[in-house]
């Protein structure tokens, strides 16, 4: 009973902060619509990123926006929001002009947007609560670090589009603006800096889902969950297949009843996808190949004795790569990939089911044409491999008969010396 009379006259910053997203969610939410529920995790100093996918008009983008803007006049933390492009600044400005608008929290009259050449900013009464601008200005924000870490918790909306749209450094420019905010070394509530992205289940193309490597992930999410994941990077998740939502859609115009806009599940096809099974057959005797391409690697790994290959796409990795497709990413120890690597026959080989993938993003990137990765010969470059991986063999088995004669030697002298 002391407790909770103590909670309710003096509570916690966590107990306050608990109370304010319950009543806002329960004043401010009707049920058929995103309930914001990894904002409940918004003060866990565990997680960096905060992803949302669902079908269309579920209400995530107006429900987290509203939620968060409450947060940032409440707790004096602003708000990044970040687009693709400057053309897409303006559709953030409508988007949260609606929403004042609409808000019975706020007064439209309390509010304004302020352009400058790199930002948008969003002033509530005298005070900044926001700014808006794009990936395209990573370079640019850079030197703005010292204004831009009081807006701590940023806004990727849309980062799920068509394939042709994605900025092919998209995952450099966000760490970009990211590491520019990160200059408090603990913030109040929230720790350190957050992103929320939203999104439609559209396709695997994003390099945020890339960079993030949450391919495996999201094909097995469970659906209308939120899930925290920790491994390399520290992710909540949901995805909500809201059908209230569905109800109010046209999808027969267009025969989208069962397209991802609808579903909320990405398009995947588990044909040559690689299983545990066998991944534990390569396992047993593994060797590494890692090819640097324009932005990412390929990285094809196979059994050394059976001749099993998977193959996938990394953002990253630690091991030095043994072979470029750009001649800038020459190395002393890399060999450029000319035409003579390439063949359009190897087509073949994947379409008979030569190699198996990591996941569908991997698949899909290195099937379509667009890459050219498709017409690369695989076999060539494993070739190549092995002759080296024998010649080492051959200099360790070596130097491991020497050692063993010189051991043997050195026993016979000493054995001598002390029997004569």
């Amino acid at each position: 009973m002391k407790g909770k009379i103590k909670e309710f006259i003096n509570p916690t910053e966590e107990q306050s902060y608990k109370k304010m997203i319950e009543k806002f969610r329960k004043n401010h939410i009707p049920d058929q619509y995103n309930q914001v529920k990894m904002l409940d995790q918004l003060n866990n100093p565990d997680i960096d990123h905060f992803i949302s996918i669902s079908n269309r008009t579920d209400g995530k983008s107006i429900n987290y926006v509203h939620a968060l803007l409450n947060i940032a006049i409440e707790y004096e933390l602003g708000l990044t929001f970040l687009s693709r492009n400057m053309m897409l600044r303006a559709s953030y400005q409508e988007l949260i002009n609606d929403i004042i608008e609409i808000s019975t929290i706020f007064d439209r009259r309390d509010f304004n947007f302020i352009r400058t050449q790199y930002y948008v900013s969003l002033n509530y009464k005298d005070q900044t609560i926001a700014i808006i601008s794009d990936l395209n200005n990573a370079s640019e924000l850079k030197y703005f670090s010292n204004y831009l870490k009081k807006f701590p918790i940023i806004v990727y909306d849309e980062f799920l589009t068509l394939e042709t749209e994605y900025l092919p450094d998209e995952w450099v420019r966000l760490k970009t603006i990211y590491e520019s905010i990160d200059r408090i070394e603990k913030y109040p509530l929230i720790h350190k800096p957050k992103i929320f992205y939203f999104g439609n289940a559209v396709n695997f193309e994003s390099p945020v889902l890339h960079g993030l490597k949450m391919f495996n992930i999201l094909e097995h999410h469970p659906m209308n969950e939120a899930k925290i994941y920790k491994y390399e990077f520290n992710i909540m998740l949901e995805i909500n297949k809201n059908e209230n939502a569905n109800e109010r859609r046209n999808t027969r115009a267009f025969g989208s009843d069962n397209d991802s806009m609808t579903t909320a599940q990405f398009e995947t096809n588990d044909f040559n996808i690689a299983t545990d099974n066998d991944r534990n057959l390569i396992k047993r005797n593994p060797r590494f190949i890692y090819i640097k391409l324009k932005n990412d690697y390929l990285k094809i790994w196979f059994n050394r004795d059976t001749l099993d290959v998977i193959l996938s796409i990394e953002s990253f990795i630690d091991e030095p790569y043994q072979y470029n497709m750009q001649l800038k990413d020459n190395k002393e120890q890399s060999i450029y990939l000319n035409q003579s690597y390439f063949n359009d026959d190897h087509i073949k080989k994947i379409d008979k089911g030569a190699y198996l993938f990591e996941n569908n993003f991997s698949k899909n990137y290195i099937t379509t044409d667009f890459h050219d990765l498709n017409r690369l010969k695989i076999n060539k470059i494993i070739r190549e491999f092995l002759r080296t991986d024998d010649e080492l063999k051959e200099i360790e088995s070596k130097e491991k008969q020497f050692q063993e004669n010189y051991i043997e030697q050195t026993k016979k002298g000493l054995m001598s010396k002390l029997w004569g």
